[in-house]
């Protein structure tokens, strides 16, 4: 793995590390004894839904639970941190998207890896740019870095910089894409390349039957957002979650539709309002699309601000969103259609490692 595991990484609060419940080998890999963690389910940290009461959830199951920061300020960083603490004594990690545009967008996200540092959390999680900088500012403190790949040359730039992990994104993802292949054809491709670096599998995985497909392949753990999506802690719109288990991986487009703030970047949603009238206006242009420039509700973002959300713009639908929510993007993966219900992130991990046990022994 690199960096030594730090096991004291994320170790506060009531709860007791699970490893005395004993341990099922058959999920165990490398990547357990590194991250102090029982099996190798890692819950996405997908933007501001992914608060501390999910990521404690997970981890407090024996998965590893992620903070999603990117965009926050370090103080409100330190703050989830905090309240993750509260919850759990267990590993955490915490997620930055590292899109840059210039030098203040660096100095931003290295003040984001200082705190993070700082606070010791056990990983964390980049995404969407070069990680040497953030491995440099890591080196030797203990917190350890992996980075989201859509490719085989992308991950062997990040194992030349020094990261502790890669997660290899297929295109089956939902939320934004990096990947532009099949997780199944990337996920071989991506161990042989940069091995003995761990390699996470990410991407239309959804279920055990998934989770034990990715280890058979030689995946140290697997990734998963869409499934934590429908989960009670996300911090999201119940009719969205709604939207998830009602839907199939058929309902879901590749697309780069919700451009606002961040222009260029694909993503995998559900078929909604926005695409029908923008598909039904022909697809025209940014800057010619139904509705553009107009306001799709209010929502609470993550400084606790009620503000007014643009349509076509990225972001997720909080609880109280106030408008129609088949205008705001569904992120939304291809595993789509093996989530079928809505329950405690506990209870995910569980039947995730009970179906992909049962897999693996079979």
């Amino acid at each position: 793995m690199g960096r030594p595991a730090d096991l004291r990484s994320g170790l506060a609060g009531p709860h007791q590390p699970p490893h005395n419940r004993g341990v099922r080998l058959e999920l165990r890999t490398p990547l357990c004894e590194a991250l102090g963690i029982e099996y190798p389910i890692v819950c996405a940290g997908f933007g501001s839904a992914a608060v501390p009461e999910l990521a404690a959830a997970v981890s407090n199951a024996g998965g590893l639970g992620v903070l999603g920061a990117s965009g926050m300020e370090p103080g409100e960083i330190q703050r989830r941190i905090a309240n993750t603490r509260n919850l759990t004594r267990l590993p955490f990690g915490i997620n930055f998207i590292i899109a840059e545009e210039g030098d203040e967008d660096r100095s931003f996200l290295l003040d984001q890896m200082a705190m993070a540092i700082a606070e010791h959390v056990a990983v964390v999680v980049l995404f969407w740019g070069d990680p040497a900088p953030y491995v440099e500012r890591a080196r030797g403190t203990g917190v350890k870095v992996f980075i989201q790949v859509g490719s085989v040359a992308e991950a062997k730039s990040a194992a030349d910089a020094g990261v502790d992990g890669v997660i290899a994104q297929g295109i089956e993802a939902g939320g934004h894409v990096r990947g532009t292949t099949s997780i199944w054809d990337l996920l071989p491709a991506t161990i042989k390349a940069i091995d003995p670096v761990p390699v996470l599998a990410s991407g239309g995985i959804g279920d055990g039957a998934g989770v034990a497909r990715a280890l058979r392949a030689g995946a140290q753990g697997v990734s998963l957002g869409t499934r934590f999506v429908a989960s009670d802690e996300a911090w999201l719109h119940p009719a969205y979650k709604l939207r998830i288990v009602q839907s199939s991986a058929q309902d879901t487009v590749l697309n780069e539709l919700y451009d606002v703030w961040w222009p260029g970047a694909p993503h995998r949603t559900l078929r909604n309002k926005t695409f029908a009238e923008w598909d039904a206006a022909g697809r025209p242009p940014t800057g010619e699309r139904p509705g553009e420039g107009t306001s799709i509700g209010k929502r609470t973002i993550w400084n606790g601000e009620r503000a007014d959300w643009p349509r076509y713009a990225i972001g997720t639908a909080p609880p109280d969103f106030d408008g129609d929510i088949e205008y705001a993007p569904l992120w939304a993966g291809e595993s789509c259609t093996v989530v079928n219900d809505i329950k405690p992130a506990i209870e995910i991990v569980r039947d995730l490692v009970r179906d992909a046990e049962a897999a693996l022994r079979g």
